[in-house]
């Protein structure tokens, strides 16, 4: 495996990393349902933390640190289980990060070690599994080293009280292990303490970091605070020995240092426990239950079952391996993840429209909780934890958005007479809340007819300072789709008065948008009294992408236009996707606010947006692109062709934010897992390509099918029954007519019958010309 990266196992559910030295971290992120996360690398070290369910935070560990080091006590050679920190060299090493744990293995000098980490399912902890065997022919003295940090921070509090003055660090017999306690008096919650336990007898322990790391191995921050440095711990390198420290104020941590004696052939296993608690008696109790193999190999199991299970209700098979290594399994999890402490409406509520394809409860929780965030006149906060409501304009789409995918997910129309408070107090029906959407949106408008852009709308960094009367076109076009679907919505429910209403509101706000908005080939982004953004004539950027999909997705465009507006798009394309905005901008302006201000080519400034191209794909879709769909998904895709992980960085199994197309960073992405392109996505795949569309009705096959491929599976749980799709493209086709047949009967039109009977449908469809 010299010159291999990785690979993905048969079954998608698992990458298993080959080389420790990677272009940056490949993480997987494991978490349980009380809120407890692992942040876990290839070389087994990242963050830990709880967030409640408030999202007040306990960062565990700082810096990352998590490190299990060996050392022979005879040679005084040392090492990593995952090559780093020491940064040497190892044998036969591989990291697998599977949906519900993560393993770590390697040999040095005869001695192969196992490092497995899982979070169980109910859990405010992480296990570790550590095992060492002797593939020597002769008797083996080693020191096995545990290592943590401890921060405890995540909180606000006022000045002078800071969180280190109230820490301290102290070895419990009957834990087995180290106790941090956190005494301070603004913590949000009882578990700011945390702990790190094992299994087996501890030769020697410390409390201090200083004291493992040595003096000089520590980075001191300007308040005198300390951070340990784990490359060269002097207790490792130097052969010494723990030196029994407890410690208070700066650089806390635990170290526990075991001393196993192995004969040829022989093994041994350790267990450790690192968590928080609300008391060194919960750790004491905690701690007791992964004293025995039996009891940690159950709960692995469970925290693996668990991890699978979540995500069966949905399951892709597609001609095309790559699609398959990250659209079967891992966008699953990605979008999972998203969700895990997340706490903003517009976020929430994109991530829980994914979700509603395989967890949607889950989903239905979330999107109820956003309803709670919304004010009496409509909009909503940015964020309620921590509490942001920076007048951002596009709350109350996401809003109307959301709740109408909700109710054709699950047929509820009760839903709607469902009592939801709102943030300003009071209470009122989902419905009302809807209408409070609508009435704030068509509030919002500006002269020419569209709504306000305000502070920002989608994007967050296009900040019109210069004209507060700024109006926005992607939300404009966004609030036409909106419209749209409250309208279809009330003729479902019979409410007609309404429906004409909103169609009337939709008739004039797509003819204002054709009518100051339209360029000559494309959308505007934003019309602004000092300039327009987005147009020929505009300093800086030229052409906005999502001016050009949301309008297709809204059904603003003219017939006369629509080749004009396609063609701009196509016209972006660039290696690994289309860039938000082009040309970037090369200098600030304060018409445009924060996006000029980054360097051309990075993040929102000319960048490869990877949740706004997955806008673009459901664009193809809706107009029956597919190949364009397909390969504008494979571009976005990590390690794509055009730009492999060995150059962007990116993890191959899940999605990043996006590429920079600024050459001095060129194809490199910035931060993946928790980006809203998962959800989109995934949604993508789903509901665009493979066609798997809830409506009221129930659910519609309507494939945009890539004409290479000849067929696909999907197994779709909706309204309590499970339907196993398999869709033929005989004559290669990129859309066309679906000729359905389930449970062996000709289904009429493309819309499945809502059997709601917990029982599996076979369902065969096959795409003929129009």
């Amino acid at each position: 495996m010299e010159d291999k990266l990785y690979e993905f196992s048969e079954d998608e559910k698992a990458c298993v990393i080959y080389q420790p030295k990677l272009p940056r971290y490949w993480f997987n992120y494991l978490w349980s349902e009380k809120g407890y996360c692992a942040q876990i690398s290839q070389n087994g070290h990242g963050r830990s933390y709880y967030l409640n369910e408030k999202a007040d935070m306990c960062m565990l560990n700082n810096n990352d640190a998590r490190y299990v080091y060996i050392r022979d006590d005879e040679s005084m050679q040392s090492w990593n289980i995952g090559a780093a920190p020491l940064n040497e060299e190892v044998e036969n090493f591989k990291c697998t990060h599977h949906l519900g744990y993560t393993e770590l293995s390697s040999q040095v000098d005869q001695i192969t070690s196992f490092w497995c980490l899982y979070v169980p399912k109910d859990a405010y902890h992480e296990v570790w599994r550590i095992r060492i065997k002797n593939e020597s022919q002769r008797t083996r003295k080693l020191s096995v080293f545990e290592a943590t940090s401890f921060e405890l921070e995540g909180f606000s509090y006022p000045r002078y009280y800071e969180n280190y003055r109230c820490m301290e660090t102290h070895f419990d017999r009957d834990l087995n292990g180290i106790y941090c306690s956190s005494d301070h008096p603004f913590a949000p919650h009882k578990r700011y303490n945390a702990f790190l336990a094992s299994s087996e007898s501890i030769f020697a322990f410390d409390g201090d970091l200083s004291k493992f790391c040595g003096g000089v191995g520590t980075i001191t921050k300007l308040d005198a605070s300390a951070y340990a440095l784990f490359q060269r711990p002097d207790i490792v390198v130097k052969g010494l020995d723990c030196s029994n420290s407890e410690a208070a104020l700066f650089v806390l941590g635990a170290v526990l240092q075991h001393k196993i004696v192995l004969a040829p052939g022989e093994s041994k296993e350790i267990y450790m426990v690192m968590g928080v608690s609300e008391s060194v008696e919960e750790a004491i109790s905690v701690g007791r239950q992964y004293k025995e193999k039996k009891a940690v190999e159950d709960s692995l199991q469970k925290a693996i079952a668990y991890n699978v299970d979540k995500y069966s209700s949905l399951i892709l098979e597609t001609p095309d391996a790559k699609v398959n290594h990250i659209m079967k399994e891992w966008i699953k999890k990605q979008v999972d993840c998203c969700i895990v402490g997340k706490k903003g409406v517009r976020d929430n509520l994109q991530i829980a429209v994914g979700l509603l394809n395989y967890r949607q409860e889950k989903a239905k929780e979330e999107i109820l909780e956003c309803l709670r965030h919304q004010f009496q006149n409509g909009h909503a906060v940015l964020t309620w934890y921590p509490y942001d409501d920076t007048r951002y304009s596009d709350q109350p789409f996401w809003i109307i958005w959301a709740v109408c995918e909700l109710l054709k997910e699950t047929g509820d129309l009760s839903l709607l007479e469902q009592k939801i408070s709102w943030q300003d107090g009071g209470q009122a029906t989902v419905m009302e809340h809807l209408r409070a959407a609508v009435s704030c949106l068509i509030r919002d408008k500006g002269k020419h007819g569209l709504v306000k852009i305000y502070f920002a709308d989608w994007n967050d960094a296009l900040n019109i300072t210069t004209d507060p009367e700024a109006e926005s076109v992607m939300l404009s076009e966004q609030f036409c789709m909106a419209l749209l679907e409250m309208e279809a919505l009330m003729h479902y429910i019979g409410n007609e008065e309404y429906a004409v209403f909103l169609r009337q509101e939709y008739e004039k706000l797509a003819q204002a948008i054709n009518t100051y908005a339209w360029d000559g080939k494309w959308y505007m982004r934003a019309l602004s009294q000092v300039e327009n953004i987005g147009s020929k004539d505009s300093d800086g950027s030229k052409i906005y992408l999502n001016a050009q999909t949301w309008a297709v997705l809204a059904e603003i465009v003219p017939p006369e236009r629509m080749a004009d507006v396609v063609a701009s798009v196509d016209g972006m394309e660039g290696d690994f996707g289309f860039p938000l905005n082009m040309p970037a901008y090369e200098k600030y302006s304060p018409n445009v606010g924060r996006m000029s201000g980054m360097l051309p080519g990075l993040f929102e400034n000319g960048g490869v947006y990877c949740h706004a191209t997955s806008f673009k794909i459901f664009m193809d879709c809706k107009l029956g692109r597919a190949n364009k769909a397909i390969r504008t998904l494979k571009k976005i895709m990590p390690d794509s062709e055009q730009n492999p992980s060995s150059n962007s960085g990116a993890e191959p199994y899940v999605f990043t934010n996006c590429y920079a197309t600024h050459p001095g960073y060129y194809g490199k992405s910035y931060w993946s897992w928790t980006t809203g392109t998962s959800a989109w996505a995934l949604r993508s795949i789903y509901e665009g390509i493979m066609g798997l569309q809830r409506t009221y009705e129930g659910l519609r096959i309507a494939p945009c099918f890539p004409s290479d491929w000849n067929e696909a599976t999907v197994v779709r749980h909706f309204r309590d029954a499970d339907y196993r799709i398999c869709i033929h493209n005989p004559m290669h086709l990129e859309q066309g007519v679906a000729h359905i047949l389930m449970d062996g009967q000709e289904i009429t039109g493309n819309i499945l019958p809502d059997m709601q009977d917990n029982k599996v449908h076979d369902v065969q469809v096959t795409l003929c010309g129009k």
